[in-house]
């Protein structure tokens, strides 16, 4: 008797919790993008200027796919080609001047890069200093950040790309929003993509410890990563402004954007957005938050 009333009891109580327990919502109704967070993750973008007859470029290759290698999800990698066949239209003007490698490349470094668009000496573009400067960047506590959402790929191949900055903190000044079309890999048959590399046993500058040592100093069929080849922003290359009203804490500016994808290859592409504080000068740049999602899917804050 003393069992069954313990077993009435007990459900009783499941009974009261069930009745009283809110209903769980169906996570397919869920929205892809939640609320603004209290705070972000510090992601990191390296924007690195390279061309197919710089024999010194392999190395920056090497170093970008290591970084993406240790932070899988914080650290991502654009690969802006100069004067070869893989320059971006959208970066390149009417008289054939590539714009991002005039805006920021003022030492004319190849291979050469900047993190976060950090950009004050000649050591701060070097491909030997991305690591540190990385890893420094990766301890900072961003004010804002990002969340995207691509999945929407309308019937005349035109994607509705919603790009969400969010802050939690009040910004001042001009920050713009700037994107980019990234495919992952491109390997072409085409010589004229071949890679120089000097550090071949038959190079200017051979070096035995690394694994380009044993290729040709010239490589057919070379894979080029992370290669820009499309810029989003209506703006191109100067970005689009964020109002300065929207920019306080815990509130979130959404701007839509339609991207033509004719051209892109959708299952080898993805999408970087970033906030960029714009300067008058190349070193008066520097980069927020990014984020980067890829082409048919959404991405959350962190």
């Amino acid at each position: 008797m003393k069992r069954l009333s313990g077993l009435l009891i007990i459900i009783a109580l499941f009974a009261g919790c069930a009745k009283n327990s809110p209903d769980i919502a169906n996570p397919a109704f869920a929205p892809d993008i939640s609320a603004v967070p209290d705070r972000f993750d510090q992601k990191v973008l390296l924007e690195r200027f390279t061309m197919a007859s710089c024999g010194q470029c392999p190395i920056a290759d090497f170093y970008a796919d290591s970084l993406s290698e240790l932070w899988p999800e914080r650290f991502y990698d654009v690969a802006i080609h100069v004067n070869d066949l893989l320059e971006a239209p959208e970066n390149m003007t009417v008289g054939g001047t590539n714009i991002l490698d005039s805006m920021f490349n003022v030492f004319s470094i190849y291979p050469g890069g900047m993190i976060n668009r950090r950009n004050f000496t000649t050591a701060d573009f070097s491909a030997d200093n991305w690591i540190s400067l990385t890893q420094s960047k990766m301890g900072q506590i961003p004010s804002c950040g990002l969340a995207l959402e691509a999945k929407e790929i309308k019937a005349n191949n035109h994607l509705r790309l919603v790009v969400h900055a969010g802050f939690s903190q009040a910004l001042g000044g001009d920050y713009r929003l700037h994107g980019y079309i990234v495919q992952s890999s491109i390997t072409s048959s085409d010589s004229l993509l071949d890679q120089m590399n000097d550090f071949s046993i038959e190079g200017s500058t051979p070096d035995s410890t690394l694994s380009f040592y044993d290729l040709n100093d010239t490589i057919h069929l070379y894979k080029h990563t992370d290669v820009l080849t499309r810029v989003i922003n209506i703006n191109g290359s100067l970005g689009d402004q964020i109002p300065q009203t929207l920019m306080v804490p815990h509130s979130e500016y959404v701007k839509v954007y339609d991207v033509d994808l004719t051209g892109v290859n959708r299952s080898n592409s993805y999408i970087i957005f970033f906030i960029d504080k714009y300067g008058d000068t190349p070193n008066a740049h520097w980069i927020e938050n990014v984020q980067r999602v890829k082409i048919g899917e959404s991405k959350d804050w962190n």
